[in-house]
């Protein structure tokens, strides 16, 4: 659970700034992305795209929450959110992005917080 509070709490800190800041933060991004081709989808992304990975980080840090109170909503409000999380770049950028890593990891978070169900009330 720290290692997803960690993680999706910086995503939802990060994506909330995009969006608040939404033209000044694209302008930054095309300074750091400028040598990273791979990465240059990331720029035409709409302000939509950031404020929903917001929501779906936020997400997941609840449902991490929930889980560290051992209450088994916050598996599944976690598992969703991933789920949905993997699903929205391919609805905004198309085949664009390579998600492999971000499938790998989100199976191994999953099956590691499954393991752990039976003690969750």
């Amino acid at each position: 659970c720290i290692l997803t509070f960690i993680g999706s709490g910086i995503s939802a800190v990060g994506f909330l700034s995009v969006s608040v800041y939404f033209e000044a933060s694209i302008e930054m991004l095309k300074v750091f992305y400028a040598d990273m081709p791979e990465a240059s989808f990331m720029l035409e992304a709409p302000r939509e795209f950031f404020i929903i990975s917001c929501l779906l980080s936020t997400l997941s840090v609840l449902g991490a929450l929930f889980m560290w109170n051992l209450r088994k909503i916050g598996f599944h409000i976690y598992t969703l959110a991933q789920l949905i999380y993997l699903v929205v770049p391919f609805l905004y950028f198309g085949g664009d992005s390579n998600p492999m890593l971000s499938i790998i990891l989100t199976a191994l978070f999953v099956y590691l917080y499954a393991r752990n169900l039976p003690q969750m009330r």
